[in-house]
């Protein structure tokens, strides 16, 4: 879960840059059309020194990597092209930052285009809540995630047990080090396969983490703050309950600082569920009780938090944000940047990158309508088909539907594939335009953006925490089959807890690309008859495993878990092989030469 890296960044070293940019990011404030060049100026005049340095600092890395900072300008004055058509305000800002500052306009630009705020942010995970009343057993919670990074992206199943620490010893997070508690809990989770961090996970209380990226105009410390799955990873360790994973994150983030975007942590428990929406080193905090939310990548706790940093209101009055004396603010007005949002343009072939802030919200207005269509009757059942979803009808910015009949995009009719590769006239350039597209829930790309993962985080009382539940499947959950692991487990099939597992799935993505017409239904009888005997199955096993429990059967009842959850990892990687046989059966028939 990143945001999408220009050119420039693919040229010029992102991690050894970016730590000199945190000025100049935490003041991309938005600013209304009239005053956004004098804001420029004042901050220039203001901030003149720190922006000498940063500019010097950029200057030096870029000779460090022998990077040729011509074409750098020159990309950048075409990012102003864009910047031009949809954030005037900010192209304004800038040249008032040069004119207040006395310092190249263009230097300026180039820097701030690899601002991940003015370049637009690559909408990633999409994740589906509810709580209580809202499922249809009335109570507990469950958190589903869909996981989107980059389509080579592997991912495994990790199983930490718990353990007792020495008062001297240290958590290695991915940039810093940190002191390690004196005892942590155990948990299993989904993790990017090789990293120490999780992208979510339940442990052995039931608190279950997963988390979302969102964009933040706050100051972001980079490589010297916490990354977001090491955040996961120490609230699955060190949290009882959700409420004492709020104060986890509150107490890392406050210390230590987010590094890189803003994040949207969802937390759950047995009985309650917290989201805490971080940025920098503030936060809020917002209970949920009893009903349904989601979130993709856009802050959506306004003035309706429960809890919060004590700096969060007087921060943003230094910044000039709000105006003094607020007492209270609206945290996704304030700390987020939502003026990214396209004008009316129905173009597919000339949407800017920008748009993917529209998709961001569009896949929570999606995620909201479907939760609430199904209060009160929600179960895993009915969130699986949730992250399959790749919309009915989707609505562009002019307000135009087009169908998509629950097709990924780049295998829809909404992607002229021969258009691209053919042309109606002689080329005049190297290069075509190309087009954005329609994300739904269920990621599908080839590029950054696929879903990795996801994982279905099942907490329930009145049950023994053991069965504290993390259904997870590989890729997209439409060409996939979800996988039940239980807290309680021993230990791990090894083909899960490593890449193997994942590389399965991954062959089915892959070729099934821009033909989901040609391969679903192959693939979806294949999985189909195991996912509705998993939900069969699965209250069996867990009321024989209760039982089990209750006569203090406690070695027979580990045998029971561990061998359930065995025998349905077995069973999938089957369905795995019987989905590619039909795949290629499929294949076949589409070749054939039908001759008379």
């Amino acid at each position: 879960m990143y945001l999408k890296r220009t050119s420039f960044l693919k040229r010029l070293s992102f991690a050894s840059c970016i730590c000199c940019l945190i000025m100049l990011l935490a003041v991309t404030a938005l600013a209304a059309p009239n005053d956004s060049y004098q804001s420029g100026v004042d901050f220039g005049r203001l901030n003149s020194t720190a922006i000498q340095s940063n500019l010097d600092a950029l200057g030096k890395m870029a000779v460090e990597n022998k990077v040729d900072m011509v074409p750098i300008i020159a990309q950048a004055y075409q990012n102003e092209e864009l910047y031009n058509q949809i954030i005037p305000d900010k192209v304004k800002w800038m040249q008032g930052v040069a004119e207040g500052s006395k310092l190249p306009y263009e230097k300026i630009l180039a820097l701030n285009s690899v601002d991940r705020m003015m370049t637009g942010f690559q909408g990633e995970c999409t994740t589906f809540m509810a709580q209580g009343s809202a499922l249809i057993r009335g109570k507990g919670t469950i958190i589903s995630k869909n996981r989107d990074q980059s389509a080579a992206t592997l991912s495994e199943i990790g199983l930490q047990e718990n353990s007792r620490h020495s008062s001297d010893e240290v958590y290695q997070a991915a940039y810093i080090t940190i002191p390690q508690v004196m005892e942590t809990y155990k948990f299993i989770g989904s993790r990017t396969a090789g990293r120490w961090g999780y992208g979510m996970g339940i442990n052995e209380f039931q608190v279950s983490v997963s988390d979302n990226d969102s964009t933040s105009r706050d100051i972001l410390t980079f490589k010297k703050g916490l990354h977001d799955n090491d955040v996961v990873r120490l609230v699955l360790e060190r949290a009882k309950t959700a409420r004492e994973g709020v104060d986890v994150v509150a107490n890392l983030v406050e210390k230590y600082g987010q590094a890189w975007n803003g994040i949207i942590f969802e937390i759950g428990d047995p009985n309650e569920l917290w989201i805490v929406e971080v940025t920098g080193h503030r936060w809020v905090a917002k209970r949920y009780m009893n009903t349904v939310t989601a979130r993709s990548n856009q802050f959506q706790i306004g003035e309706d938090y429960d809890l919060s940093s004590k700096d969060l209101v007087s921060f943003a009055i230094a910044q000039k944000w709000v105006k003094e004396g607020t007492q209270r603010i609206n945290f996704r007005k304030v700390y987020g940047t939502l003026e990214l949002y396209p004008d009316n343009n129905d173009n597919f072939a000339k949407r800017p990158a920008v748009e993917k802030l529209y998709n961001t919200e569009m896949r929570y207005q999606r995620a909201m309508e479907l939760l609430t269509k199904a209060k009160d009757t929600i179960d895993a059942g009915t969130l699986m088909r949730f992250t399959r979803d790749h919309y009915d009808t989707y609505k562009l910015p002019s307000g135009k539907v087009i169908d998509m009949h629950q097709v990924p995009f780049y295998s829809s009719d909404a992607v002229d594939w021969y258009n691209r590769e053919w042309m109606a006239e002689w080329p005049k350039k190297d290069k075509i335009e190309t087009s954005i597209y329609i994300r739904g829930a269920c990621g599908h790309d080839l590029g950054w953006g696929a879903t990795s993962s996801t994982g279905m985080l099942v907490s329930r009382p009145d049950i023994p925490n053991e069965l504290g539940l993390m259904l997870h499947s590989y890729m997209s959950p439409c060409n996939s089959t979800f996988v039940p692991f239980y807290v309680g487990l021993s230990h791990v099939d090894t083909r899960y807890s490593t890449p193997e597992a994942a590389f399965a799935f991954h062959s089915i993505a892959m070729r099934s690309f821009g033909y989901y017409k040609l391969y679903h239904e192959g693939i979806r009888a294949a999985f189909d008859p195991y996912e509705n005997q998993l939900l069969i199955d699965m209250p069996t096993f867990e009321q024989q495993y209760i039982n089990l429990k209750d006569t203090n059967n406690d070695i027979e009842a580990q045998q029971e878990i561990n061998d359930f959850v065995a025998e349905k990892c077995d069973s999938a990687l089957k369905a795995v092989q019987e989905a590619l046989d039909n795949m290629e059966k499929a294949a076949i028939k589409k070749s054939q030469w039908n001759t008379k």
